[in-house]
């Protein structure tokens, strides 16, 4: 667990790098394609830096951006959920 300290307030939550698998079509984006751009048809990885904010057994989120408001509660920003099933790999990244 990270814990960043902000003035007097910390953020206790993990710093991750995560690589996953998207949809893609690059090398088929033509209205036709040849049996070979098919076959070499692979989905695009990608990769999340952030930090941890929730790991389920059906998806993780993560979010990069955070800020603390004047009532003492945190926004967050550059949110991402990704669905286990397109996960590649979670790793601990140190502070």
């Amino acid at each position: 667990m990270i814990s960043m300290r902000l003035g007097m307030r910390h953020i206790n939550y993990d710093k991750v790098i995560v690589e996953w698998l998207d949809i893609s079509s690059d090398g088929c984006d033509d209205a036709w394609n040849t049996e070979d751009q098919l076959k070499n048809l692979l989905p695009a990885t990608c990769t999340t830096i952030g930090y941890l904010y929730e790991d389920n057994p059906q998806f993780i989120k993560t979010f990069a951006t955070f800020s603390f408001n004047q009532d003492d509660t945190i926004d967050f920003g550059d949110c991402v959920c990704i669905p286990k099933g397109v996960v590649v790999s979670i790793k601990k990244l140190e502070n």
